[in-house]
C-alpha cells in the first residue's frame, strides 16, 4: 500500500495518503482467497467437464467485482437514509473481517449448483478437503497474489470505513507534504525493532505486538537482575535463574526450608549444626527401625520353627498312640483265647467229675464278664484306631 494515489478534490487537496491497518488487510485477503475457493468448488460439484481451476479466473473477477459493488452500494444506501443499512454499515467499520465474510458468503451461494444443494456436499469433510487443497495449489502457483488481494481488500474496507477507524483518511495539495504525513501516520508499516524479529505491522499495533513479541528482552521476572527474552524466560526461571527456589538439600532428613538457589551455601553453612542434628535423628531413627525388623525376623523364625516342631510332634504322637491302641487290642486278642483254652480246659473237668458245679457256674459267670468287657475295649480300640487314622489323612 505504498503507492500514492492522485486524484482531483474539490478543495484542492489531491494527494490521499491510502494507508490501512495491515492486520486486518491480511487477514481480508485471506477471507478473500478462501471465498474464491470455495466458490470455485462449490460451482463445479459433480460437473465432469469443469473444475475449480478452470473456472477460477473468471469467478475471481466476478468476486472482486460483487464485493466492491455490494460494500459501495451499503455505503450509498445509507447516506440516503437508510437506518438499516447505517447499522450495517457502522458494524463493517468496527468488524470489517466479518462484513467480508457474510459479502462473500451471500456470492458462494448464488454460485452454487443444484448437484451441491441437494447432495449434502455442503456438509460433507470431502468439500472441505477440495476448499483446502484447492487454496494450497492457488498458493503455489501464485494465482491471486496477496499484494493484489490486499489491493482488493483496501478498496473494500476504504469505501466501508466511514469512521476512518482503519484506514488513514489524511489528503494533502503537495507530494511531500503526503510523504511527510507517512512518516508520521499510524498505518505506516513498521519493523519491530527487537533483536531476532522479523514481523511488520501498522504503526498502531506497536505496542500491541511488543506486549507479546518472542523476542522482547525483559527483566526476569523473579528479580535476578538478568535480562532476558520473553521466549527463554520460563526455561530461564526454572533452571539457571539465581532467584529460583529450591528446596534444601537436607530436606528429605527435615529441613523443609526454600529459598533462591543462589543463597544455597550461606544457607548450607548457617544451618550445618541443625543439618547434622537432623542427620543424627535420622540414623537414631534408621537403628531403632532395623533393630525392630531384626526382632521381628527373629519372631517369625521362631515361630516357625515352632510350627515345625509342632507338626512333628503331632505325627509322633499320633504314631505312639495308634501303635499302644494296636497293642492293646494285641494284647486282649491273646487273653481272650487264654479264657478260652481255661473254659475249654474247666468244661472238660466239670464232665469228668473232677469239678464241682457251682464252682463251675462261678467260673464260667467271672470268664463271660471278662470276655463282654474285653470286646468293649477291643471294640474302643478299633474306634481310636480310626479316628487316629482319619486324622493322619487330614493332615
Amino acid at each position: 500500500m505504498e503507492n500514492i494515489e492522485c486524484t482531483v478534490g474539490k478543495d484542492g487537496l489531491n494527494f490521499q495518503c491510502n494507508l490501512c491497518d495491515s492486520d486486518v488487510l491480511h487477514s481480508m485477503a485471506e477471507i478473500l482467497l478462501r471465498g474464491l475457493a470455495t466458490a470455485s468448488v462449490d460451482s463445479t460439484t459433480g460437473d465432469m467437464f469443469k473444475s475449480p481451476s478452470s473456472v477460477a479466473v473468471g469467478m475471481k473477477s466476478e468476486l472482486a467485482e460483487y464485493l466492491i459493488q455490494r460494500s459501495m452500494t451499503l455505503v450509498h444506501e445509507a447516506v440516503d437514509g437508510g437506518e438499516d443499512h447505517s447499522e450495517q454499515l457502522i458494524k463493517a467499520s468496527t468488524m470489517p473481517t466479518k462484513f467480508l465474510s457474510d459479502l462473500i458468503d451471500g456470492f458462494v451461494a448464488s454460485k452454487r449448483n443444484l448437484l451441491s444443494h441437494v447432495s449434502g456436499f455442503l456438509s460433507s469433510e470431502t468439500r472441505l478437503n477440495k476448499i483446502k487443497d484447492f487454496i494450497q495449489k492457488m498458493e503455489m502457483e501464485n494465482f491471486w497474489a496477496p499484494d493484489v488481494r490486499e489491493a482488493t481488500a483496501g478498496t473494500i474496507l476504504k469505501s466501508i470505513d466511514m469512521k476512518c477507524i482503519i484506514h488513514c483518511p489524511e489528503r494533502f495539495d503537495t507530494q511531500d507534504k503526503l510523504a511527510e504525513h507517512r512518516n508520521l501516520c499510524r498505518f505506516r508499516i513498521v519493523n519491530c525493532k527487537n533483536d531476532g524479529c522479523l514481523v511488520s505491522f501498522s504503526a498502531n499495533h506497536i505496542e500491541k505486538h511488543d506486549s507479546v513479541c518472542p523476542f522482547k528482552v525483559l527483566p526476569c521476572e523473579q528479580l535476578c537482575q538478568q535480562h532476558v527474552m520473553r521466549c527463554e524466560m520460563d526455561r530461564h526461571c526454572a533452571s539457571v535463574c539465581p532467584m529460583k527456589l529450591v528446596n534444601c538439600p537436607f530436606y528429605q532428613v527435615g529441613c523443609e526450608s526454600a529459598f533462591p538457589q543462589c543463597v544455597l551455601d550461606k544457607h548450607c553453612s548457617e544451618r550445618l549444626q541443625i543439618h547434622l542434628m537432623y542427620i543424627l535423628e535420622l540414623i537414631t531413627r534408621q537403628d531403632a527401625f532395623v533393630n525392630d525388623m531384626n526382632q521381628r525376623l527373629h519372631l517369625l523364625e521362631k515361630a516357625q520353627s515352632l510350627n515345625e516342631l509342632s507338626g512333628a510332634l503331632d505325627n509322633r504322637t499320633l504314631t505312639l498312640t495308634a501303635k499302644e491302641q494296636e497293642a492293646k487290642i494285641k494284647k486282649l486278642e491273646q487273653d481272650l483265647k487264654v479264657q478260652e483254652t481255661k473254659l475249654k480246659k474247666l468244661e472238660s473237668e466239670f464232665k469228668s467229675g473232677k469239678v464241682s458245679m457251682y464252682f463251675t457256674f462261678n467260673c464260667l459267670e467271672n470268664t463271660l464278664e471278662w470276655k463282654h468287657r474285653c470286646h468293649k475295649e477291643m471294640s474302643s480300640a478299633n474306634v481310636t484306631l480310626e479316628k487316629l487314622a482319619d486324622a493322619a489323612r487330614a493332615r
